[in-house]
Protein backbone atom coordinates (compact mmCIF):
# COMPACT_ATOMS: atom_id res chain seq x y z
CA UNK A 1 0.00 0.00 0.00
CA UNK A 2 2.81 2.38 0.96
CA UNK A 3 4.65 1.54 -2.26
CA UNK A 4 1.54 2.23 -4.31
CA UNK A 5 1.07 5.62 -2.68
CA UNK A 6 4.74 6.48 -3.21
CA UNK A 7 4.60 5.43 -6.88
CA UNK A 8 1.44 7.47 -7.42
CA UNK A 9 3.04 10.47 -5.75
CA UNK A 10 6.18 10.17 -7.88
CA UNK A 11 4.13 9.84 -11.07
CA UNK A 12 2.13 12.94 -10.13
CA UNK A 13 5.30 14.94 -9.45
CA UNK A 14 6.78 13.81 -12.76
CA UNK A 15 3.64 14.83 -14.65
CA UNK A 16 3.63 18.22 -12.94
CA UNK A 17 7.25 18.80 -13.97
CA UNK A 18 6.43 17.94 -17.59
CA UNK A 19 3.39 20.22 -17.52
CA UNK A 20 5.46 23.09 -16.13
CA UNK A 21 7.95 22.66 -18.97
CA UNK A 22 5.15 22.84 -21.54
CA UNK A 23 3.68 25.90 -19.87
CA UNK A 24 7.05 27.63 -20.10
CA UNK A 25 7.36 26.78 -23.78
CA UNK A 26 3.81 27.75 -24.84
CA UNK A 27 4.30 31.54 -24.52
CA UNK A 28 7.41 31.38 -26.70
CA UNK A 29 5.56 29.32 -29.32
CA UNK A 30 2.67 31.79 -29.24
CA UNK A 31 5.05 34.75 -29.53
CA UNK A 32 6.79 33.16 -32.50
CA UNK A 33 3.48 32.56 -34.23
CA UNK A 34 2.31 36.10 -33.60
CA UNK A 35 5.52 37.91 -34.45
CA UNK A 36 7.05 35.74 -37.15
CA UNK A 37 4.33 34.89 -39.67
CA UNK A 38 3.51 36.66 -42.91
CA UNK A 39 -0.09 37.33 -43.84
CA UNK A 40 -1.90 36.08 -46.93
CA UNK A 41 -5.20 36.49 -48.76
CA UNK A 42 -6.91 35.66 -52.03
CA UNK A 43 -6.85 39.35 -52.94
CA UNK A 44 -3.11 40.01 -52.81
CA UNK A 45 -0.28 38.18 -54.58
CA UNK A 46 3.50 38.40 -54.48
CA UNK A 47 4.87 40.64 -57.20
CA UNK A 48 7.99 42.41 -58.45
CA UNK A 49 8.61 45.58 -56.40
CA UNK A 50 7.66 48.85 -58.05
CA UNK A 51 10.68 50.83 -59.27
CA UNK A 52 9.20 54.27 -58.56
CA UNK A 53 6.41 56.64 -59.52
CA UNK A 54 5.70 57.51 -63.17
CA UNK A 55 6.44 61.11 -64.09
CA UNK A 56 2.83 62.32 -63.76
CA UNK A 57 1.88 60.28 -60.69
CA UNK A 58 2.71 59.91 -57.00
CA UNK A 59 3.45 56.62 -55.25
CA UNK A 60 2.41 55.65 -51.72
CA UNK A 61 3.90 52.62 -49.99
CA UNK A 62 1.90 50.91 -47.24
CA UNK A 63 4.20 48.81 -45.05
CA UNK A 64 3.29 46.40 -42.25
CA UNK A 65 6.57 45.10 -40.76
CA UNK A 66 5.07 43.24 -37.80
CA UNK A 67 3.91 39.61 -37.91
CA UNK A 68 1.56 40.11 -34.98
CA UNK A 69 -2.09 39.51 -35.79
CA UNK A 70 -1.06 37.90 -39.07
CA UNK A 71 -4.48 36.30 -39.55
CA UNK A 72 -6.11 39.75 -39.82
CA UNK A 73 -5.56 41.86 -42.94
CA UNK A 74 -6.18 45.61 -42.87
CA UNK A 75 -8.33 47.22 -45.56
CA UNK A 76 -6.77 50.31 -47.16
CA UNK A 77 -9.01 52.78 -49.00
CA UNK A 78 -8.41 56.02 -50.87
CA UNK A 79 -11.76 57.62 -50.01
CA UNK A 80 -14.24 55.24 -51.71
CA UNK A 81 -11.61 53.51 -53.86
CA UNK A 82 -10.40 50.21 -52.41
CA UNK A 83 -6.62 50.09 -52.68
CA UNK A 84 -5.74 46.69 -51.20
CA UNK A 85 -5.09 44.70 -48.04
CA UNK A 86 -2.18 45.40 -45.74
CA UNK A 87 -0.83 41.99 -44.72
CA UNK A 88 1.63 41.05 -41.98
CA UNK A 89 5.30 41.28 -43.00
CA UNK A 90 4.35 42.69 -46.39
CA UNK A 91 4.10 45.98 -48.26
CA UNK A 92 2.49 47.25 -51.42
CA UNK A 93 2.59 50.37 -53.59
CA UNK A 94 -0.33 52.54 -54.65
CA UNK A 95 0.08 54.70 -57.73
CA UNK A 96 -2.24 57.72 -57.74
CA UNK A 97 -2.75 61.28 -58.92
CA UNK A 98 -0.88 64.04 -57.04
CA UNK A 99 -2.85 66.24 -54.68
CA UNK A 100 -4.90 65.53 -51.57
CA UNK A 101 -6.10 62.05 -50.61
CA UNK A 102 -7.97 60.70 -47.61
CA UNK A 103 -6.60 57.25 -46.84
CA UNK A 104 -8.72 55.03 -44.59
CA UNK A 105 -7.64 51.93 -42.70
CA UNK A 106 -10.17 49.34 -41.52
CA UNK A 107 -9.53 46.66 -38.92
CA UNK A 108 -11.51 46.18 -35.70
CA UNK A 109 -11.21 49.99 -35.58
CA UNK A 110 -11.09 52.73 -38.25
CA UNK A 111 -8.22 55.18 -38.84
CA UNK A 112 -7.51 57.92 -41.38
CA UNK A 113 -4.65 59.97 -42.76
CA UNK A 114 -4.84 62.96 -45.09
CA UNK A 115 -2.00 63.02 -47.59
CA UNK A 116 -0.97 65.87 -49.88
CA UNK A 117 1.13 64.24 -52.59
CA UNK A 118 3.57 65.72 -55.08
CA UNK A 119 4.10 64.57 -58.65
CA UNK A 120 6.99 62.13 -59.12
CA UNK A 121 7.49 61.54 -55.36
CA UNK A 122 7.19 58.43 -53.18
CA UNK A 123 5.60 58.44 -49.71
CA UNK A 124 5.52 55.88 -46.92
CA UNK A 125 2.78 54.97 -44.44
CA UNK A 126 3.22 52.31 -41.78
CA UNK A 127 0.24 50.14 -40.87
CA UNK A 128 0.89 49.13 -37.28
CA UNK A 129 -0.92 46.45 -35.32
CA UNK A 130 -2.15 46.50 -31.74
CA UNK A 131 -4.41 44.18 -29.83
CA UNK A 132 -8.14 44.87 -29.82
CA UNK A 133 -11.04 43.44 -27.85
CA UNK A 134 -11.70 40.60 -30.31
CA UNK A 135 -9.13 40.92 -33.07
CA UNK A 136 -6.22 43.07 -34.21
CA UNK A 137 -6.61 46.85 -34.36
CA UNK A 138 -4.46 49.13 -36.49
CA UNK A 139 -2.76 52.52 -36.53
CA UNK A 140 -1.34 54.57 -39.38
CA UNK A 141 2.19 55.96 -39.04
CA UNK A 142 3.12 58.59 -41.62
CA UNK A 143 6.86 58.46 -42.29
CA UNK A 144 8.07 62.01 -41.79
CA UNK A 145 11.32 63.51 -43.08
CA UNK A 146 13.87 63.65 -40.27
CA UNK A 147 12.19 60.94 -38.18
CA UNK A 148 13.95 57.74 -37.14
CA UNK A 149 11.81 55.75 -39.57
CA UNK A 150 12.81 57.93 -42.53
CA UNK A 151 16.19 56.22 -42.98
CA UNK A 152 14.87 52.71 -42.31
CA UNK A 153 12.40 52.38 -45.16
CA UNK A 154 14.73 50.76 -47.69
CA UNK A 155 15.84 48.16 -45.14
CA UNK A 156 12.23 47.43 -44.24
CA UNK A 157 11.38 46.92 -47.90
CA UNK A 158 14.18 44.39 -48.30
CA UNK A 159 12.87 42.33 -45.38
CA UNK A 160 9.18 42.31 -46.40
CA UNK A 161 7.15 40.59 -49.11
CA UNK A 162 6.06 42.91 -51.90
CA UNK A 163 2.48 42.20 -52.90
CA UNK A 164 -0.09 43.70 -55.26
CA UNK A 165 -3.85 43.44 -55.54
CA UNK A 166 -5.54 41.15 -58.04
CA UNK A 167 -7.54 43.71 -60.02
CA UNK A 168 -10.63 41.55 -60.49
CA UNK A 169 -10.79 40.66 -56.79
CA UNK A 170 -10.04 44.25 -55.77
CA UNK A 171 -12.89 45.55 -57.92
CA UNK A 172 -15.33 43.02 -56.43
CA UNK A 173 -14.35 44.04 -52.90
CA UNK A 174 -14.79 47.71 -53.74
CA UNK A 175 -18.23 47.17 -55.25
CA UNK A 176 -19.39 45.17 -52.21
CA UNK A 177 -18.09 47.61 -49.56
CA UNK A 178 -18.25 51.02 -51.28
CA UNK A 179 -21.57 52.11 -49.81
CA UNK A 180 -20.49 51.13 -46.29
CA UNK A 181 -17.31 53.22 -46.64
CA UNK A 182 -19.24 56.43 -47.35
CA UNK A 183 -20.20 56.96 -43.71
CA UNK A 184 -16.55 56.77 -42.64
CA UNK A 185 -15.49 59.25 -45.30
CA UNK A 186 -18.04 61.66 -43.86
CA UNK A 187 -17.02 60.82 -40.28
CA UNK A 188 -13.36 61.68 -40.89
CA UNK A 189 -13.98 64.56 -43.32
CA UNK A 190 -16.63 66.63 -41.54
CA UNK A 191 -17.75 64.55 -38.56
CA UNK A 192 -16.46 63.80 -35.07
CA UNK A 193 -13.46 61.92 -36.44
CA UNK A 194 -11.95 64.92 -38.24
CA UNK A 195 -9.68 65.70 -35.29
CA UNK A 196 -8.26 62.16 -35.36
CA UNK A 197 -7.00 62.40 -38.94
CA UNK A 198 -3.20 62.30 -39.29
CA UNK A 199 -1.28 64.33 -41.88
CA UNK A 200 1.27 63.46 -44.54
CA UNK A 201 2.52 66.58 -46.32
CA UNK A 202 4.21 67.14 -49.68
CA UNK A 203 7.66 67.67 -48.18
CA UNK A 204 7.65 64.09 -46.88
CA UNK A 205 8.03 62.69 -50.38
CA UNK A 206 11.36 61.50 -51.73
Amino acid sequence: MVLEIRDTFQNTVAKEKIMKRYLKIIPFIAFALLSGCAGSSQYMVKATPTAGPPAEKALVYFLRPSGMGFAINFQIWDSDHFVGLSQAKSYFAYECDPGKHLFLGFAENRVAIEADLETGKSYYIGTNVRMGAWKARMDFTPVIRGSQLWDQMEEYKKSLNFVSAKEEERAKWEAAKKQEVQKFIEYFSVGEGKGQVLKLNKENGR
